[in-house]
């Protein structure tokens, strides 16, 4: 459907096989072709859902003349390969998290993540107190899906800052690290229309989570990118899961007061010491599946290490199992 009739914006709603069973891409029509934001699964209802938006539009595959990605998720960048396949269009994604997705979703012959990132994976959900045979379920999913991210395009990156043309207008591409450290929003100035990925969501909030390969506190990255986001003169909000949304400074205040809220409860909960497993089981529930529960632990993990950057806790080791617990505020670190 048109989410902007002047810019020449379409969205188009994929199907994922997860709860949130959705995810909002982009075709911006110009006079000389179609540029596309972020691509889905590469799952068969996603090339259907694809070939029937562009048969609709009379696209061909030639009109395609570029695809970015806002961040190296499997539900954004997994499509990509097959989409530049069918249209030789390049594919742009910033340069840090092209590295991420070349270290994190490479898979073996066997269909499984590289022996190095599953160790890597195994070792951190070990430490945050994991049971081993649910870290390898998780492992093992994640295999799964990065299968659907297959084949990888050839990668052109963009760089933070720099102005990029999607159909007859111009785009800034804002830097807003945080739910991935090399997330990329497109802002066009002219109309304030963000195109905001999963930088900025209308209803639920982004997952912001602790990994392999990626900064020690990504909650922090994107705290003060919300904060910087609120000079933005953004009139709408084109995001990736849910609808369009003009009460974008609402929002980031909203987005604000629950992480506050969420640090508040995560160090209510390790006062008196307790794994980032058994804080998360508390503050997500026990009803989560392997995809859900490797978010929320992670993303409890993300909350409590900024806690522990912030000086207000601190980690111990024991066995190779971490334990998150007030800093006394007599002693040092």
């Amino acid at each position: 459907m048109t989410v902007h009739e002047k810019l020449g914006i379409y969205q188009i709603r994929l199907p994922l096989p997860f709860r949130l069973n959705h995810v909002n891409c982009y075709g911006i029509k110009g006079s000389e072709g179609w540029w596309l934001i972020d691509t889905g699964l590469n799952t068969e209802p996603t090339r259907q859902a694809w070939q029937q938006f562009m048969a609709d539009q009379g696209i061909t595959n030639r009109d395609v003349r570029a695809i970015y990605i806002t961040h190296f998720h499997a539900d954004h960048f997994g499509a990509a390969g097959w989409l530049q396949g069918l249209t030789g269009a390049p594919v742009f994604i910033s340069a840090k998290d092209g590295e991420t997705v070349q270290k994190l979703w490479q898979t073996n012959n066997a269909r499984t993540l590289q022996a190095e990132t599953q160790e890597a994976i195994t070792k951190m959900f070990i430490a945050y107190g994991m049971p081993a045979e649910m870290t390898e379920d998780i492992t093992g999913q994640m295999g799964t899906l990065a299968s659907a991210m297959q084949p990888f395009p050839v990668i052109s990156t963009v760089e933070a800052g720099s102005m990029v043309q999607l159909g007859d207008y111009r785009y800034r591409a804002l830097f807003t690290p945080g739910h991935s450290d090399g997330h990329i929003c497109y802002f066009n100035e002219e109309f304030g229309v963000l195109l905001s990925g999963d930088h900025l969501l209308p209803k639920i909030t982004s997952n912001i989570s602790l990994w392999p390969y990626a900064h020690p506190d990504p909650l922090n990255n994107y705290l003060q990118t919300l904060q910087d986001n609120l000079r933005l003169p953004v009139q709408l909000a084109l995001p990736a899961h849910g609808s369009p949304f003009a009460n974008v400074q609402e929002r980031i205040h909203q987005l604000l007061d629950h992480h506050a809220d969420r640090l508040k409860l995560m160090k209510k909960l390790a006062a008196g010491g307790a794994t980032a497993y058994s804080i998360c089981k508390q503050a997500f529930g026990e009803n989560l599946n392997a995809h859900e529960v490797r978010f929320a632990l992670a993303e409890t993990a993300a909350h409590l290490m900024h806690l522990v950057y912030r000086g207000e806790m601190e980690v111990t080791e024991r066995k190779g199992v971490s334990i998150f617990s007030e800093k006394n505020k007599t002693g040092g670190f």
